[in-house]
Protein backbone atom coordinates (compact mmCIF):
# COMPACT_ATOMS: atom_id res chain seq x y z
CA UNK A 1 0.00 0.00 0.00
CA UNK A 2 1.21 3.64 -0.57
CA UNK A 3 -1.04 6.36 1.33
CA UNK A 4 -0.08 10.07 -0.39
CA UNK A 5 -0.87 12.47 1.44
CA UNK A 6 -3.16 15.32 0.18
CA UNK A 7 -3.40 19.37 1.75
CA UNK A 8 -0.65 19.82 4.15
CA UNK A 9 -0.89 22.09 7.07
CA UNK A 10 2.38 23.47 8.78
CA UNK A 11 0.61 23.00 12.23
CA UNK A 12 -1.57 20.22 12.89
CA UNK A 13 -2.97 17.46 10.80
CA UNK A 14 -5.00 18.47 7.82
CA UNK A 15 -8.63 16.57 7.54
CA UNK A 16 -8.26 15.26 4.51
CA UNK A 17 -4.66 13.38 5.74
CA UNK A 18 -6.54 11.97 8.95
CA UNK A 19 -9.28 10.30 6.52
CA UNK A 20 -6.42 8.99 4.08
CA UNK A 21 -4.65 7.84 7.49
CA UNK A 22 -8.18 5.96 8.92
CA UNK A 23 -9.15 4.87 5.01
CA UNK A 24 -5.27 2.89 5.20
CA UNK A 25 -6.16 1.50 8.59
CA UNK A 26 -9.58 0.53 7.51
CA UNK A 27 -8.20 -1.49 4.53
CA UNK A 28 -5.25 -2.97 6.63
CA UNK A 29 -7.71 -4.00 9.20
CA UNK A 30 -9.82 -5.71 6.64
CA UNK A 31 -7.37 -7.56 4.74
CA UNK A 32 -6.57 -11.37 5.17
CA UNK A 33 -3.17 -10.71 3.97
CA UNK A 34 -0.58 -8.93 5.59
CA UNK A 35 0.07 -5.85 3.90
CA UNK A 36 3.68 -3.43 3.57
CA UNK A 37 2.36 0.17 3.78
CA UNK A 38 4.64 3.50 2.41
CA UNK A 39 3.32 6.19 3.58
CA UNK A 40 4.40 10.31 3.11
CA UNK A 41 5.50 11.83 6.29
CA UNK A 42 2.77 13.64 7.54
CA UNK A 43 0.46 10.96 6.71
CA UNK A 44 2.87 7.96 8.62
CA UNK A 45 2.68 10.90 11.37
CA UNK A 46 -0.91 9.84 11.23
CA UNK A 47 -0.82 6.33 11.21
CA UNK A 48 1.80 5.97 14.06
CA UNK A 49 -0.44 7.83 16.28
CA UNK A 50 -3.24 5.48 15.13
CA UNK A 51 -0.96 2.37 16.00
CA UNK A 52 0.04 1.39 12.45
CA UNK A 53 3.95 1.25 11.64
CA UNK A 54 4.64 2.08 8.20
CA UNK A 55 8.02 2.54 6.10
CA UNK A 56 8.67 6.51 5.47
CA UNK A 57 9.12 8.35 2.37
CA UNK A 58 12.37 10.25 2.93
CA UNK A 59 12.56 14.11 2.14
CA UNK A 60 14.76 15.04 -0.92
CA UNK A 61 15.44 18.49 -2.24
CA UNK A 62 12.31 20.17 -3.88
CA UNK A 63 8.61 19.35 -4.53
CA UNK A 64 8.19 15.86 -3.66
CA UNK A 65 4.51 15.11 -5.06
CA UNK A 66 3.19 11.69 -5.95
CA UNK A 67 5.92 10.93 -8.21
CA UNK A 68 8.58 11.00 -5.79
CA UNK A 69 6.63 8.61 -3.18
CA UNK A 70 6.15 6.33 -5.95
CA UNK A 71 9.93 6.13 -7.18
CA UNK A 72 10.77 5.18 -3.04
CA UNK A 73 8.13 2.82 -2.71
CA UNK A 74 8.81 0.80 -6.08
CA UNK A 75 12.26 -0.48 -4.96
CA UNK A 76 10.89 -1.52 -1.31
CA UNK A 77 7.93 -3.34 -2.69
CA UNK A 78 10.06 -4.83 -5.53
CA UNK A 79 12.40 -6.45 -2.73
CA UNK A 80 9.36 -7.63 -1.00
CA UNK A 81 8.24 -9.80 -4.29
CA UNK A 82 5.24 -7.37 -3.98
CA UNK A 83 3.18 -7.65 -7.28
CA UNK A 84 -0.26 -6.02 -6.66
CA UNK A 85 -0.53 -1.86 -4.74
CA UNK A 86 -3.28 -0.69 -3.06
CA UNK A 87 -3.10 3.43 -3.66
CA UNK A 88 -4.85 5.33 -0.81
CA UNK A 89 -5.07 8.95 -2.16
CA UNK A 90 -7.59 11.97 -2.90
CA UNK A 91 -10.20 10.10 -5.45
CA UNK A 92 -11.09 13.33 -7.15
CA UNK A 93 -7.92 13.43 -9.52
CA UNK A 94 -5.13 12.53 -7.38
CA UNK A 95 -6.25 8.50 -7.32
CA UNK A 96 -5.99 8.47 -11.45
CA UNK A 97 -2.61 9.87 -11.38
CA UNK A 98 -1.36 7.36 -8.75
CA UNK A 99 -2.53 4.33 -10.44
CA UNK A 100 -1.13 5.54 -13.23
CA UNK A 101 2.24 5.69 -11.51
CA UNK A 102 1.83 2.66 -9.93
CA UNK A 103 0.94 1.00 -12.88
CA UNK A 104 3.96 2.06 -14.81
CA UNK A 105 6.09 0.71 -12.57
CA UNK A 106 4.92 -2.87 -13.49
CA UNK A 107 2.84 -3.14 -10.25
CA UNK A 108 -1.12 -4.40 -10.40
CA UNK A 109 -3.63 -1.87 -8.55
CA UNK A 110 -7.56 -2.26 -8.56
CA UNK A 111 -9.87 -0.55 -10.82
CA UNK A 112 -9.98 3.05 -9.79
CA UNK A 113 -13.99 2.47 -8.82
CA UNK A 114 -12.93 -0.45 -6.43
CA UNK A 115 -9.81 1.68 -5.03
CA UNK A 116 -12.21 4.95 -4.74
CA UNK A 117 -14.85 2.99 -2.61
CA UNK A 118 -12.34 1.57 -0.55
CA UNK A 119 -10.76 5.24 0.30
CA UNK A 120 -13.83 7.29 0.67
CA UNK A 121 -14.57 10.62 0.80
CA UNK A 122 -11.39 12.96 1.81
CA UNK A 123 -12.68 16.34 0.52
CA UNK A 124 -10.65 19.31 0.79
CA UNK A 125 -8.79 21.74 3.13
CA UNK A 126 -9.13 25.27 2.89
CA UNK A 127 -6.43 26.05 5.47
CA UNK A 128 -3.64 23.91 3.69
CA UNK A 129 -0.64 25.27 2.35
CA UNK A 130 -0.86 23.69 -0.86
CA UNK A 131 -3.74 25.70 -2.79
CA UNK A 132 -4.38 22.85 -5.14
CA UNK A 133 -5.74 21.13 -2.09
CA UNK A 134 -8.36 23.79 -1.31
CA UNK A 135 -11.02 22.83 -3.46
CA UNK A 136 -11.92 20.80 -6.54
CA UNK A 137 -12.09 23.77 -9.05
CA UNK A 138 -8.61 24.83 -7.88
CA UNK A 139 -7.59 21.45 -7.84
CA UNK A 140 -8.94 20.85 -11.26
CA UNK A 141 -7.28 23.97 -12.48
CA UNK A 142 -3.99 22.73 -11.22
CA UNK A 143 -4.43 19.35 -12.66
CA UNK A 144 -5.00 21.02 -16.25
CA UNK A 145 -1.82 23.54 -15.37
CA UNK A 146 0.34 20.45 -14.53
CA UNK A 147 -0.50 18.50 -17.54
CA UNK A 148 0.07 21.01 -20.26
CA UNK A 149 2.83 23.10 -18.67
CA UNK A 150 4.67 20.44 -16.91
CA UNK A 151 4.57 22.67 -13.93
CA UNK A 152 6.01 21.25 -10.65
CA UNK A 153 4.86 23.67 -6.82
CA UNK A 154 7.95 25.53 -5.27
CA UNK A 155 9.43 23.21 -2.56
CA UNK A 156 8.08 25.57 0.21
CA UNK A 157 4.58 23.70 -0.61
CA UNK A 158 6.08 20.53 0.12
CA UNK A 159 6.09 19.06 3.23
CA UNK A 160 9.19 18.54 5.42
Amino acid sequence: MIVYSFAWRRNGHSPCNVRLALAAKRILESSAEPILIMAQRSIADVLREMGVECHVVKKRPGYEGSEEVTRQATPLFRESKITKVIPVAQPFLQLTKCITLIRGEGFRTESFWSLAKMVGWIGFDHLSVQPATRGPLVCLAYTVWQILTEYRPPEEQSEP
